[in-house]
């Protein structure tokens, strides 16, 4: 049964916001939104439909639930729900934080998994750019590609205020643990501890950093170039950086990013058994 049919059956009134374009569907979004004509989302999608949401659902009332049907998942999986989870929209939801990130011009884009910057930033760049159905290892792919223009950045970080310079191959910071379809980051993170998770993989080459990548180890390896630390706010002062967060282009530094607590709401209860998208 499709997804649609399937809590249509179940008695929900439905408005499908879905557009012809990413941009068309914002755009029914955010109008809905500014209504007050709906009070609980279904995101079927991945975690580029998580970001185009939450650009309009931060912060407000309005209570999401996930069916991961994406590429990565990466934020419905550091969540715990999986594309075998049943869609059950009538359940209880929690509040949960996401990033909040602001550039030099004051302009507001939300994160809900990880904001990267670095060789991971240019490979997801690249990843977007293929046409291969190779599900997640499409990241795999993109790495390879983007190697032999591998370079670290020297990077002027203020972290809660504290200067820090970074000569990084891979910046995370994280709301939840995942990114690059299923990569472990930022290992600590829980979406509502109120904290940002930064990790540094720092003064490797091509063959470290792949070990890292390739691997899916990300930040999670016990090694001295990997430097983990939380804050509540992180500045980029470095300029022309640029920067991703849910598999997106997000910003160009200089840049800062805050944890929200308590700026989403999620559906806190799955049942077991796959629904297919409408």
């Amino acid at each position: 049964m499709e997804l649609s049919d399937e809590l249509a059956a179940r008695g929900h009134d439905l408005v499908d916001l879905t557009g012809m374009s990413a941009e068309q569907s914002s755009e029914n979004l955010k109008r809905a939104v500014g209504e007050g004509t709906i009070d609980r989302i279904v995101l079927a999608g991945g975690d580029g439909l998580v970001h185009l949401a939450i650009q309009h659902l931060a912060t407000t009332t309005i209570a999401v639930t996930l069916a991961p049907l994406g590429t990565g998942n990466d934020f419905a999986n550091a969540l715990g729900i999986t594309a075998k989870s049943e869609v059950a929209i009538d359940t209880n939801s929690d509040a949960i934080d996401l990033i909040e990130v602001v550039d030099e011009d004051a302009h507001v884009r939300w994160v809900a998994s990880i904001a990267i910057a670095g060789f991971p930033a240019a490979i997801n760049k690249r990843a977007n750019g293929l046409s291969l159905p190779l599900g997640a290892q499409v990241y795999t792919a993109a790495a390879a590609l983007e190697l032999p223009r591998f370079r670290r950045q020297q990077l002027s970080l203020r972290i809660d205020g504290e200067a820090i310079e970074t000569d990084t191959a891979m910046l995370a910071i994280g709301n939840t643990k995942l990114f690059g379809g299923g990569m472990l980051a930022c290992p600590d993170a829980v979406a509502d501890d109120g904290l940002l998770h930064l990790t540094s993989i720092e003064g490797v080459g091509r063959l470290g950093i792949l070990r890292h990548l390739i691997g899916r180890a990300g930040g999670t390896a016990d090694r001295p170039e990997v430097v983990r630390r939380t804050a509540t706010r992180i500045d980029v002062e470095t300029p022309y950086i640029d920067i991703w967060g849910d598999g997106e282009p997000v910003s160009s530094s200089p840049v800062s990013f805050c944890v929200r607590p308590g700026a989403l709401r999620v559906t806190s209860t799955t049942m077991q058994g796959p629904v297919s998208p409408g």
